[in-house]
């Protein structure tokens, strides 16, 4: 099945991930999906994140979309992936395995930047 693009949800998803950033707490694709008004959790969420995830890097140096994460199963409270953006790449270039616990020590210590960065960031 092919999910129709998310892009015109751009700012109500950038809002909302950049709230639960500035309260440092993650969000699951699930609670994302109702917060947009979305009847599923399964969607094409790479056409509104990547792009988020590409402009905040811009306008403040981190991955603004790494609060997004898994609800269940090994990657459990995990993002889906580390953004390569910072370091020129494409997002999603690089997977997350929830089995290694370097990536996920990595991962953690971004997401506190993330936090960190978007403390005082107005939404």
């Amino acid at each position: 099945m092919a999910w129709p693009s998310l892009l015109p949800y751009y700012v109500q998803c950038r809002k909302i991930l950049c709230e639960r950033a500035k309260q440092n707490r993650k969000i699951t694709y699930g609670e994302l999906a109702e917060a947009l008004g979305l009847p599923s959790p399964k969607q094409d969420w790479k056409t509104v994140l990547d792009r988020i995830s590409e402009d905040e890097v811009k306008r403040t140096g981190r991955d603004l979309t790494l609060v997004v994460v898994y609800s269940q199963g090994p990657a459990k409270g995990l993002s889906r992936y580390f953004s390569n953006v910072r370091g020129g790449q494409k997002p999603r270039t690089t997977g997350l395995d929830p089995r290694n616990q370097s990536q996920r020590q990595q991962y953690e210590s971004e997401l506190q930047n993330v936090f960190a960065a978007y403390a005082n960031v107005s939404c």
